[in-house]
């Protein structure tokens, strides 16, 4: 969000002016019909008017997409033994921004260990298969855990992952289980070896209260069925002061305060939640200048806009 005056606006003022917002806009529908399982999000810092995304599960091309749904390209990711990619993020690098994907998906909850492939954010004008691949190997200090939320700690150099939980039940997928308490692991960018890194344990998210607290009109299906609130998607302001976590229901915000972690911030400070349309299968969230983005799994699914 911006101000008209020479004083920044705090964060602590900004993830409610943000929440105010009773209504979103159609920026329009995502052209390209082979992504249609979009399970992430991310807005290029470098390439104005320039969106990331992809598909879930192991189809690794990195979709290139307008700012009004326009298919601007398809570049193929040449990655070994991807599992479940569920979402995307943007880090600086060091000669350049770099694309970090999410193969962290794990509805079993068995596998060894996760991965986060980070590749030099490429030219959307140039398309081509993407080879240069650093993977980064992540290990649950605990067990396995099945999530779909990548965010950057860019101050910290340091990965966040919010996970999924899910109640078990007797007879049920786990996909399908009831909405349980979400746990917050940090991990470094830098510094990897041969090995896996361990993530450190930060704090949890009550998802389940969230969810009992979620403000609708009219309660998504999939919160009838008891698991509307876990997180699917998020995302980290560019300027880092503003935190989203998306569900099938709706999208929290939290303001993270001066000197504070984006994984302390989400384990220790309350969200407000920001009014979303209903979407069949939200999956994906992203600012853009001041505004958040959304988009749903589906053929054509329009681009959602909540903010000014």
């Amino acid at each position: 969000m911006s101000s008209s005056s020479s004083t920044p606006v705090a964060a602590e003022d900004l993830a409610p002016a943000l929440c105010a917002f009773e209504t979103s806009s159609v920026r329009g529908q995502i052209a390209n019909s082979a992504l249609d399982e979009a399970s992430g999000l991310v807005a290029s810092r470098r390439h104005r008017g320039v969106l990331w995304s992809h598909n879930d599960g192991a189809d690794t091309g990195l979709f290139a997409v307008g700012t009004d749904g326009a298919d601007l390209g398809v570049h193929p990711v040449s990655i070994d033994g991807a599992r479940d990619i569920e979402d995307i993020a943007i880090v600086s690098g060091p000669t350049g921004d770099e694309i970090l994907l999410a193969d962290i998906g794990d509805n079993g909850a068995n596998r060894a260990s996760i991965r986060i492939y980070r590749i030099p954010e490429p030219d959307p004008a140039a398309v081509a298969t993407i080879t240069d691949i650093d993977v980064l190997e992540f290990v649950y200090p605990d067990r396995p855990h099945n999530a779909e939320v990548l965010l950057v700690d860019e101050d910290a150099r340091r990965i966040v992952i919010v996970t999924k939980e899910q109640q078990p039940v007797d007879g049920v997928p786990p996909e399908f289980g009831p909405t349980a308490e979400s746990l917050v692991f940090e991990g470094p960018i830098d510094g990897h070896g041969d090995g896996p890194v361990v993530l450190d344990a930060i704090g949890t998210v009550d998802t389940y209260l969230l969810e009992t607290r979620t403000v609708a009109e009219t309660p998504h299906p999939f919160t009838l069925l008891g698991f509307g609130g876990v997180p699917t998607g998020g995302d980290v302001a560019p300027d880092g002061r503003l935190i989203a976590l998306r569900t099938y229901e709706t999208i929290w915000v939290w303001a993270r305060p001066s000197g504070r972690s984006v994984g302390e911030t989400l384990a220790s400070e309350p969200p407000c939640q920001a009014r979303v349309p209903r979407e069949p299968q939200g999956e994906a969230v992203a600012f853009l200048d001041g505004t958040v983005l959304t988009v749903s799994e589906g053929t054509n699914p329009s681009l959602f806009e909540l903010g000014p």
